[in-house]
């Protein structure tokens, strides 16, 4: 992929990825978010309640906007996605597959789990704690300390 930089920006749910992202991104960039696929799938557009039959279609529309990014011809330069990619092997698919460089927006996670308190359906409260429990540290990854001070 001459001349596109993807980076794939990881970490826990309600770490701050979207932010950093927004922070980052430029306009002409292009954004892959899971969750913004999911909810654009849904008929109430709800942002963070996926269902679990949705999961195919939500992971094959991400993976389908990113073998297109790599067939080229098109004007776009820059990719961020994000994604959990607690995994190690889930990173380095995204490093091998797209040249990915790999960001990991880290936040602690008593913070992750009052902002899913907060702001997300209770069953985030578990994809926190299974982050944390899954998660598989990588010299080459970038890690971002998340300083953002939403609640």
């Amino acid at each position: 992929m001459v001349g596109v930089t993807v980076t794939l920006v990881a970490g826990p749910p309600c770490s701050g990825k979207s932010t950093y992202v927004r922070e980052q991104a430029l306009a002409s960039d292009l954004v892959v978010d899971y969750d913004a696929l999911a909810a654009a799938l849904r008929v109430d557009g709800e942002l963070y309640a996926h269902l679990d039959s949705h999961r195919p279609f939500v992971t094959e529309a991400r993976d389908a906007v990113l073998d297109r990014v790599v067939l080229g011809n098109h004007g776009v330069r820059r990719v961020w996605v994000m994604a959990s990619a607690a995994k190690r092997a889930v990173r380095e698919s995204y490093r091998r597959r797209y040249g990915a460089a790999v960001v990991v927006v880290w936040a602690p996670e008593e913070v992750c789990l009052r902002r899913a308190m907060g702001e997300r359906p209770a069953a985030w409260w578990g994809h926190v704690r299974g982050w944390f429990e899954a998660y598989e540290a990588d010299e080459r990854d970038l890690v971002v300390r998340e300083t953002a001070g939403r609640s």
